[in-house]
């Protein structure tokens, strides 16, 4: 099956290919210029880095790539897509690419906004699966999206009909991820008193300020939830803690800072709301295996991931 949707898609391939090697695309997510649609290539496999992954439809167009979340292994290759419906931070690395055959993939960022507006227009119920609470899955595409992937990446060749048409078949690919089979989780973001809507607005207050003291009450309050009940959901979607998250994604800004090599190890501190530099290279040793100091940008690296 791997070998037929390879075979189906070999024109996109080609098309990525040459836009990638046109624009000098490196190893990491590389924007388009359709706003909201990343490519990326990598010619060799990669270590398991962590990275937070917002939420994105990926469409695997060759090779393959695996992620860790919590006790979830997802592995993804050719043919496939992943679904990821939240801002999570998980572990992931490419496992099949070379130089004669890269990995490769389109990535298009969720509108949440727009899959609310067709479940309204659609009217579509809830399954059983809608229940089983994934933030993230993958599985077969439907040809119909795989369609709509290569009508909206042919437009980075046709910028003067970009703005008519772009906004159009992003409309159609969130219909069809709506009607996909691993897209349940999409089908309850969808639906703004959710649990998964909730817990995406809460989300969403973290991300706006990580330097800010996180207030656990104040953002149950905010999701229309208990504490008890907003910990339990909140960890359910993220495999995290509220404060747990929060420290995740701020060691995740602290190495992007490094890696830019400005700032010092105490400024990177300050920068992501720690108080203490001290505590700050302890934690940072302990999530990524090497001190602040002595971290270096390798080969291929991206703390932000479209998949």
């Amino acid at each position: 099956m791997q070998k037929d949707a390879s075979k189906d898609l070999a024109p996109l391939i080609t098309a990525v290919t040459d836009y990638a090697d046109r624009e000098g695309a490196g190893a990491g997510p590389w924007p388009t210029v359709i706003d909201g649609l990343s490519l990326i290539r990598s010619r060799q496999p990669t270590i398991l880095e962590p990275c937070c992954y917002q939420p994105i439809f990926c469409l695997v167009l060759q090779g393959a790539k695996k992620a860790c979340f919590g006790d979830a292994v997802v592995t993804f290759s050719a043919g496939q897509s992943l679904i990821v419906s939240h801002d999570v931070v998980l572990n992931s690395r490419i496992v099949e690419a070379s130089p004669a055959a890269p990995y490769a993939a389109l990535a298009l960022a969720l509108d949440t906004a727009l899959l609310r507006e067709l479940v309204r227009e659609i009217r579509t119920e809830p399954t059983s699966s809608d229940t089983n609470g994934r933030t993230i899955a993958a599985g077969r595409t439907p040809p119909e999206i795989e369609d709509a992937m290569a009508r909206l990446f042919a437009l980075t060749d046709r910028p003067e009909a970009t703005a008519i048409l772009a906004p159009l078949i992003k409309r159609e690919i969130h219909y069809w991820l709506l009607t996909a089979e691993h897209g349940s989780m999409v089908r309850l973001l969808a639906r703004s008193e959710s649990h998964a809507s909730r817990i995406a607005k809460a989300i969403a207050l973290i991300r706006r300020d990580i330097t800010a003291p996180l207030k656990v009450a104040a953002l149950a309050d905010a999701a229309g939830m208990s504490p008890s009940s907003f910990h339990a959901h909140f960890k359910s979607i993220t495999q995290m803690a509220p404060l747990q998250f929060q420290k995740q994604l701020r060691l995740l800004e602290a190495r992007r800072l490094i890696y830019g090599g400005k700032l010092s190890v105490s400024e990177v501190a300050f920068a992501v709301g720690y108080e203490s530099p001290t505590q700050f290279s302890r934690d940072y040793s302990r999530r990524f295996g090497v001190s602040p100091s002595r971290d270096t940008v390798p080969a291929t690296s991206a703390t932000v991931a479209a998949a």
